[in-house]
């Protein structure tokens, strides 16, 4: 599979700099380069996508498209190879306790119409990170591979920022699907054309992390076919996936 480009948003204490960051970003993209379809192969050769045909034999309004978990678990188990920690939990306690005790708690956090500060707990725990790793037990970097829709892709640059945010990590890394690539995905995957708009959004919110970089990195297919005998990737059970194989009936 092709990287065709990493896009530092933001980057506090020149982190794109240091030889850490030079070290991370060798280990994913090799990881990613490394990936290939059909099995047994030497590139990431994906199928195109076609029009499902119904039980006449004639094209529908529904495609064929390649799932996007297996691509995920591919990259999972060639990070695995370069020793990077799988599910790694995020816990934003010292965010939310730093918070508390400034005076932008009560600004940002007022219920109406008493205009009292909230007194309700908040959740800490905002989900697992798909991979992660330290370097001399700092440097910690996690990354995010996308096989959701686009509100997933948000969800994702979210934790993030507030990884970063909450000094829990000093690199994140979301990976997301090219234009060229993921119209022969899982239906509305999230990818870097509906993503690239946002960026100017996350990148203001580094001037409330002390020392971090998030990047985006784009990935593409080595080459697209239509040879019936590259089979589709198969698609998972639940999600985008789910959705499709209904609309597909």
């Amino acid at each position: 599979m092709k990287v065709i480009r990493t896009l530092v948003v933001l980057d506090r204490g020149n982190i794109i700099d240091s030889a850490e960051w030079e070290k991370i970003h060798l280990a994913y993209t090799d990881a990613i380069r490394a990936m290939v379809h059909p099995p047994g192969t030497k590139k990431f050769t994906i199928r195109q996508k076609t029009r499902k045909l119904n039980k006449l034999g004639k094209p529908t309004n529904q495609w064929n498209r390649n799932g996007v978990t297996a691509i995920k678990q591919q990259f999972l188990d060639e990070m695995l190879k370069r020793h990077w920690k799988l599910e790694d939990p995020l816990n934003i306690s010292v965010l939310m306790e730093t918070y508390k005790a400034s005076k932008e708690a009560e600004e940002l956090f007022l219920e109406y119409p008493s205009k009292k500060a909230i007194t309700e707990p908040l959740h800490n725990l905002v989900g697992d990170f798909d991979c992660s790793f330290k370097v001399a037990d700092k440097w910690r970097a996690v990354i995010e591979w996308e096989t959701g829709n686009i509100s997933s892709s948000h969800r994702s640059m979210n934790k993030l920022c507030l990884a970063l945010m909450a000094s829990q990590i000093e690199v994140g890394v979301l990976i997301v699907p090219s234009r060229a690539l993921y119209p022969h995905l899982t239906d509305r995957i999230g990818n870097w054309m509906e993503l690239s708009p946002y960026l100017h959004f996350w990148k203001r919110a580094g001037k409330f992390v002390e020392k971090g970089l998030l990047a985006v990195t784009v990935v593409e297919h080595d080459e697209l076919t239509n040879d019936p005998s590259v089979p589709y990737i198969g698609q998972g059970k639940d999600g985008r996936s789910a959705e499709g194989k209904v609309k597909s009936k």
